[in-house]
């Protein structure tokens, strides 16, 4: 499960919010932040009064265990050559002790299977098997995340977008067509980020190329 922490922004405009801050990105079991991260949305909290955005530049690792990807990412791309050492270095030494009780774990349980591996019918009882832990990539800055990530997606998984808009001035009218977009974007599993203008009011959604592809599908004009 992806992990977060709720930190309180205080806007320009006056308004205090909370905005989740990810610590720990897991897209086995929120696969939605896959395409917010992709986005560039990931630690970026937007004032739900005026639209303005913060972002927060803090490392998160990255999870995805159906492409066996795992990275630690740093928000910065400019972090000085002797800082990018000591970084690594102190991962390289978290990560062999964390593999190195990985491997205590399993041969553990392997043994442990060995002696009671039978019941009293002789019929071998499963375990678990072990799996190795994936080589852990170290990025700096969220396009190296996403070149990554996008290396390991297929055309239509790749991210894509639709920009849903109005001109209309009225609060009402506007958060009408708010809760419309978020209804459409809870129905295709997409992410919904709002930009808000005087003159515009424009909803995106984020999600896969075949999801965005099937709700213009949906929206087209049928005749």
């Amino acid at each position: 499960m992806s992990r977060s922490t709720d930190i309180t922004f205080t806007c320009p405009c006056g308004n205090v919010f909370n905005s989740p801050i990810y610590e720990y990105v897991n897209v086995a079991d929120d696969p939605q932040l896959q395409y917010t991260v992709l986005a560039g949305l990931l630690n970026v909290s937007t004032c739900p009064i005026c639209g303005r955005r913060a972002a927060l530049s803090r490392p998160f690792i990255y999870s995805d265990p159906a492409h066996s990807l795992l990275a630690y990412v740093h928000p910065s791309p400019d972090v000085p050559e002797e800082a990018r050492q000591l970084i690594l270095e102190k991962l390289r030494n978290v990560y062999q002790q964390a593999d190195a009780e990985t491997a205590y774990l399993d041969s553990t349980e392997e043994r442990a299977h060995r002696e009671g591996s039978h019941n009293g019918n002789g019929t071998a009882t499963g375990t678990k098997q072990s799996q190795e832990m994936p080589h852990l990539h170290v990025v700096f800055g969220l396009d190296q995340l996403s070149e990554l990530i996008n290396a390991s997606l297929s055309q239509d998984e790749r991210l894509g977008r639709l920009a849903l808009s109005t001109h209309s001035r009225s609060n009402a009218e506007r958060g009408q067509f708010l809760d419309i977009a978020r209804k459409l974007a809870s129905e295709m599993k997409c992410q919904v980020e709002v930009e808000e203008l005087p003159d515009e009011y424009t909803v995106w959604l984020y999600g896969s190329r075949r999801q965005i592809g099937a709700l213009m599908r949906e929206l087209a004009p049928r005749g």
